[in-house]
């Protein structure tokens, strides 16, 4: 909240009364963390952690005033690199500690006003809520944030009228389940009720079954945190309905993510359970002023040089965080990459490249099973025609789990009615049919969605059918039924479902499933969000063409450096970057291409054909059939197999744009965008047709696709015009729309005008196309 500067009489800090725009973060360095990283080389000090010596702020250290140090780098086994600061060196001076009491009484006018609202706001929010509310509880971590958070909460409410909750991950380092000890001794003491709660799933197993997390992939929050948190409540107040207040102490100042979080907010991870960030507008200046002014606990973690405490091991820390936790908790640490490494099924060729990869975190980047050693998979789609299959392995439960959907009918167990209301409001029949087939089950839905209804229904029913074949009981869906309709124990049972869905509330529709599925045709690191949600727009193009490399000078461009990253890999995909480390010969020829004038039309057609082999564009021509109207859940359906939510909303709205505001869209009509009646939502896309194409254009496109299909050169034109065959190449007909006949029109006259290219023949029997394999896509550019 306040800003502060540096006192040199006491070696801590002033409160200024201004406020601060961000905060540097400062925290107390004893001598603990001074040994660990190195200093005892350069400073003398005693080995006495009472009080500490000096602060720091992010990586700079600063003695009575003064910077005397930062640390660089720093990896899980690699130690920073401690940078002194010579003018103002300590070789000659014993350390002294910063003097604590003084710097508190010097604080106390500003931190007593600070202290004296937030403990008014605790408890006049209690009062505003205290009749929605069914419990009051403190989320506790063990940090210095929810240890100053409980003892301002004990002070503004009575001690019956809230609860501590311990959500213990059994990730947490031994300095922090010491502190859980002392603290739940002090509780008692003072007739607060104090609870640890955790997950029935052993941690070793849970990595094991479902794979270590990303940070992409953090199935473990709501598996051994909030899940055990909701489910301890219900039972404790009898209540599956119950609405909780957590009071939380995360702090705006900590990151730029939590900077945006409200106050207050309601079901921002379960629905009907607030959340009061009590301290929100504090920073760690004020909270550590706090902490010794109060004589609070403090977790022996931070005296060691752990800026934050929490798991050991997460995808979500980097860097001297990570060196520093291996420093003091090597046993524990070490257990978990043991876990990755015997979970991964990377192939190393030493184990000098496998601790590369732990320790620069290339485990941290998964997105899917494809880097596990999982076991086969029990679910997998199968698309033919209008109707969709889908095989998942056989188990008993998935008519159970239909319950969740509606009401469920057959007279044969093969022929399925179900009576679903997709939008809670408005019922259909659905129907479908099963099969037995050994190992497996065989689900086949009947006909191609066509409404909102009839998406969400897919949807829904996929949930139900990955729950089925995937659940481990990790009860996440049990404590998204705010209703208690789900039970998992002693058995799986749905009672009394009043088809909210918020169960299928879960990205996958299930944790497990999310966390180990193996997409066909998806490769390791591939995105789809290429572009983020900004897609590309004509404009920003040209610009580069006509500045070339001097583009990213700010000079010439006022894009954010979201949109240009986005634009430098659009320009990449385009082959039109002119890198400066390994030129592109076709980069090269086609930015001399736009410099002659080449007619627009033909140069981003040019373009296109180099774009539709990156992910993003190859996705929507592979993935939509020429003429064909989808609308934009429909869009989603098709792509949340792979995605989360986020991602879905950014490859729309980056197609969008794209359709939009260049000529991909414009005049190529790879798609086309239909807008609502304001002109500021998109409602469906469709994929058109190249009105005229430009035979050498196509010519252009054949040769790319007989490079990609492994040097092709001699095919038919049946093959190109069957869009169904997997391939690595894209034929011309399906990147640009355009039937047999337009086709043979085309290749007719290349024939005809390049015959040193291309040769086609369309009489009687023969349907051959023979390009020349001394030849390149590279030839075909030197035609413009």
């Amino acid at each position: 909240m306040y800003s502060y500067e540096w006192d040199e009489e006491t070696g801590g800090y002033m409160l200024l009364s201004s406020p601060s725009n961000f905060s540097k973060e400062p925290r107390p360095v004893y001598y603990k963390e001074l040994d660990i990283l190195g200093f005892d080389r350069y400073w003398n000090y005693d080995k006495d952690d009472r009080y500490p010596y000096m602060w720091a702020e992010t990586n700079s250290y600063f003695y009575r005033g003064k910077n005397v140090a930062k640390t660089k780098g720093g990896t899980l086994y690699t130690a920073p690199e401690i940078i002194l600061v010579e003018e103002n060196s300590l070789k000659n001076e014993k350390l002294r500690f910063v003097d604590i009491p003084t710097m508190v009484q010097k604080n106390s006018k500003i931190m007593d006003s600070l202290v004296n609202e937030t403990i008014k706001r605790v408890y006049n929010t209690h009062i505003q809520y205290k009749n929605k509310i069914d419990v009051f509880y403190v989320a506790f971590s063990g940090g210095k944030d929810s240890i100053a958070l409980l003892d301002i909460v004990q002070r503004a409410l009575p001690h019956n009228s809230f609860k501590v909750i311990f959500g213990d991950t059994k990730m947490e380092n031994e300095d922090t389940y010491k502190l859980i000890k002392q603290m739940q001794e002090y509780c008692k003491s003072q007739g607060i009720d104090f609870h640890t709660v955790t997950s029935h799933l052993d941690i070793s197993n849970s990595w094991s079954t479902f794979g270590y997390p990303s940070s992409k992939l953090r199935w473990c929050c709501g598996v051994h945190k909030t899940t055990p948190q909701i489910l301890f409540l219900r039972k404790e107040l009898n209540k599956p309905n119950f609405k909780g207040m957590a009071l939380v102490g995360i702090r705006r100042d900590e990151s730029l993510t939590r900077s945006k979080y409200e106050t207050i907010s309601a079901g921002e991870k379960h629905e009907g359970q607030y959340s009061f960030n009590v301290i929100d507008e504090w920073n760690s200046a004020e909270l550590f002023l706090y902490t010794y002014s109060n004589n609070l606990m403090i977790n022996e973690s931070y005296k060691k040089g752990n800026a934050r405490v929490g798991c050991l091991v997460c995808p979500m820390s980097s860097g001297k965080h990570e060196y520093m936790k291996m420093q003091c908790y090597p046993e524990k640490v070490t257990s978990f990459l043991n876990l990755i490494k015997d979970k991964s099924n990377r192939q190393f060729v030493d184990k000098a490249k496998e601790k590369e990869f732990i320790e620069n975190g290339g485990w941290k980047v998964r997105n899917n099973g494809r880097d596990l050693k999982v076991p086969i998979s029990r679910y997998e789609e199968v698309n033919k025609g209008t109707v969709l299959h889908i095989l998942v392995g056989k188990n008993s439960i998935w008519k159970e789990w239909m319950k969740t959907l509606g009401e469920l009918s057959t007279n044969d167990d093969i022929k399925y009615k179900l009576i679903c209301a997709p939008d809670r409001k408005n019922e259909n029949i659905y129907e479908f049919e099963v099969f037995d087939i050994g190992t497996q089950l065989e689900f086949v839905t009947l006909g191609k969605p066509r409404t909102k209804q009839d998406i969400r229904f897919l949807s829904l029913f996929r949930s139900v059918l990955k729950k089925s074949a995937y659940c481990v009981k990790c009860r996440e869906c049990e404590a998204n039924c705010s209703n208690g309709c789900i039970t998992m124990f002693p058995e799986f049972k749905i009672t009394d479902c009043n088809h909210c869905y918020k169960c299928h509330n879960i990205d996958s529709g299930c944790l497990l499933y999310n966390s180990i599925k193996i997409l066909k045709g998806v490769e390791r690191n591939m995105s789809l969000d290429s572009y983020a949600s900004f897609g590309v727009e004509k404009n920003w193009v040209i610009k580069y063409l006509d500045h070339k490399e001097n583009f990213w000078q700010s000079e010439y461009n006022d894009l954010g450096s979201m949109k240009i990253t986005a634009l430098k890999r659009f320009l990449r995909d385009a082959k039109i970057k002119l890198e400066l480390n390994e030129p592109d010969p076709v980069a090269n020829i086609l930015n001399n291409l736009y410099d002659s004038k080449l007619d627009e039309e033909i140069f981003w057609g040019l373009l296109f054909v180099n774009i539709v082999y990156a992910q993003q564009l190859n996705w929507f021509v592979k993935n939509t059939s020429i003429g064909e109207r989808y609308l934009v859940d429909e869009i989603k359906e098709k792509l949340g197999e792979g995605n989360s939510k986020g991602t879905n909303n950014n490859i729309v709205s980056s197609l969008k744009n794209i359709f939009l505001k260049t000529p991909i869209g414009q005049t190529l009509h790879v798609g086309i965008c239909e807008m609502n009646e304001k002109g500021n939502k998109i409602i469906a896309f469709k994929r058109g047709k190249w009105a005229n194409p430009e035979p050498r254009v196509i010519l252009y496109a054949l040769y790319k696709f007989a490079e990609a299909c492994g040097e092709y050169y001699q095919f038919t034109l049946t093959r190109i015009m069957n869009f169904g065959i997997d391939s690595d190449g894209v034929g011309p007909a399906e990147i640009f729309g355009l039937n047999r006949e337009t086709m043979e029109k085309l290749l007719n006259g290349l024939t005809i005008n390049y015959p040193e290219l291309i040769s086609a023949s369309f009489t009687l029997d023969l349907d051959n196309i023979t390009l020349r394999s001394d030849k390149t896509s590279e030839d075909v550019l030197k035609l413009f």
